[in-house]
């Protein structure tokens, strides 16, 4: 009889412990879930931001620390579309120019083999004169993030990133400049033949 309440006792634990995985897995975004995504939207030809090339990393400067940092472990570019997504590409740090196309065709090509890989930061934006929000999921805190900046003579400048605050609003708060990442654009050969999977 005990060795029936031991194995009872370990299906049970088994069966909670995998009750717990099914509701603390990673949830995958769809569209639809995202309170930036427009099915109708597509960029003005007039805008100031560009979706010809990509936006790299240059520096990031922080009124706390009153200096630009430079630091070059690891690069990260913001690559956009007509049609309203956008995206922030992690790559390793290398001592030449990197092929921007081809760093930006693996990328999609990985998560578009399998449709349950995402980059963390694929997501929307929005526009309002010359300020930008990009919203993205935080599958592990299951909340969307907002980054809030502005597009000014080819860069892209990030003054907000990642933040849970704001629900994407363009409120002045949210657009201070105590800190910023300063992207350059770079413009990249047939980029606007990639086309987005999300």
């Amino acid at each position: 009889m005990k060795k029936q309440s031991i194995v009872f006792l370990l299906l049970i634990v088994a069966f909670v412990l995998s009750g717990c995985s099914i509701f603390n897995g990673v949830k995958y975004y769809a569209k639809s879930d995202y309170s930036f995504y427009n099915e109708s939207f597509e960029l003005s030809e007039e805008s100031l931001l560009k979706t010809n090339g990509v936006y790299v990393l240059e520096s990031i400067w922080s009124s706390v620390d009153d200096k630009i940092n430079r630091e070059e472990r690891n690069k990260s570019l913001y690559i956009f579309h007509k049609t309203g997504q956008s995206n922030m590409i992690m790559m390793p740090s290398v001592s030449s120019v990197p092929d921007y196309r081809e760093v930006v065709m693996k990328n999609y090509n990985r998560t578009e083999n399998n449709e349950n890989i995402g980059t963390l930061f694929q997501g929307y934006y929005r526009l309002q004169g010359n300020k930008i929000i990009i919203e993205n999921a935080n599958s592990a805190l299951r909340r969307f993030n907002y980054s809030y900046g502005y597009i000014e003579n080819n860069k892209l400048i990030i003054v907000k990133p990642n933040s849970l605050q704001g629900d994407g609003k363009f409120e002045d708060r949210y657009f201070l400049q105590t800190y910023k990442e300063v992207y350059v654009f770079v413009p990249v050969e047939n980029l606007e033949s990639v086309l987005p999977n999300w």
